[in-house]
């Protein structure tokens, strides 16, 4: 069953990079643009291919991945008689979240729903997809971030898409690939991996990405598909700054789970300082986030939604 069902996934893959609908202009009426060809009736299908590679992929650890041990409580000691209260308000110490929208570039609709949140959410692009590059100009016209979603060899065995990197591949291929989907749209200003649960895992393959990282000042966000992901490792001893998915947004695609996953990553937020959430552009994640976040979640909850980049700020200021 499971070879049948990685092959019907493979098909609708091949699918995404032949897309028949018509061009998508810029939505200016009276100005010239290069025509864009996605195909939004297919978005359904990507839907059901990411469902199912999590099922597939994370059938064995969901639950490891999104257990968090109790931290122990640390008490603050007194303070002296003596000692003067003086009230200091500190951005970096006010709780904070991040939001990656993975598998963004297939629809020009979703990835503008995106750009449109009214907070700092990054869009994660997979290479040589149809509105790859409009998408990356706008959301960086936005000031959004704009990350490469780079598309690495996972443990189930099913397709990856265009632009993969695999494990048994000699260095120089692999960092053939890297570059030109790095060079595939503009601007990017850093990567994390699409599935990768087996690529992850392999020190010297992430060592070897790490490397063009670091040449191009680039960071890396390791989305923690396998518990034996080397990628920040590797990282770290490549000098590459990284950070590391703390919580899927949309495992489950029901309000209520969702919900309750952005409520966890809060919760997260308000114990270690910060939280950095994973989602995809689902229609039932975009209208959340649309909706949740057009509350003051500072004011609200006492937690700030900020940039990927400022979360890598605050932890290289330490």
């Amino acid at each position: 069953m499971r070879i049948w069902i990685a092959g019907l996934l493979a098909l609708l893959l091949a699918a995404c990079s032949e897309p028949d609908s018509p061009a998508v202009d810029s939505g200016e009426s009276g100005e010239a643009s290069t025509p864009v060809v996605v195909d939004e009736a297919d978005s359904a299908y990507y839907d059901q291919l990411r469902a199912r590679w999590l099922e597939l992929e994370h059938a064995d650890r969901a639950a490891a991945a999104q257990t968090l041990e109790p931290e122990p409580e640390i008490l603050s000691q007194p303070l002296p008689e003596s000692a003067p209260i003086t009230p200091v308000i500190d951005a970096a110490a006010i709780p904070a979240i991040a939001i990656i929208i993975d598998d963004v570039g297939h629809s020009l609709a979703q990835g503008r729903r995106l750009i449109a949140l009214p907070v700092p959410v990054a869009l994660a692009i997979l290479p040589h997809t149809p509105a790859a590059q409009r998408l990356a100009e706008e959301a960086g016209a936005a000031g959004k971030t704009v990350m490469l979603h780079q598309p690495m060899e996972n443990g189930a065995g099913l397709s990856i898409g265009p632009g993969g990197l695999y494990v048994g591949m000699p260095r120089a291929e692999l960092e053939q690939v890297l570059q030109g989907n790095l060079n595939s749209f503009v601007p990017i200003q850093g990567i994390n991996n699409h599935m990768g649960s087996r690529l992850t895992a392999e020190r010297e393959a992430m060592d070897w990405v790490m490397r063009v990282l670091r040449e191009r000042g680039l960071f890396f966000i390791d989305s923690r598909t396998t518990s034996e992901t080397q990628a920040a490792f590797a990282a770290e001893a490549a000098g590459v700054r990284h950070l590391s998915r703390d919580v899927f947004l949309d495992n489950q695609r029901t309000p209520q789970a969702i919900d309750a996953a952005f409520n966890r990553a809060l919760v997260l937020a308000r114990r270690q300082g910060s939280a950095l959430i994973i989602g995809h552009p689902y229609a039932q994640t975009l209208d959340y986030l649309e909706q949740r976040l057009a509350d003051d979640l500072l004011h609200s909850e006492g937690v700030e939604v900020v940039s990927v980049e400022e979360l890598l700020a605050r932890k290289y200021r330490r």
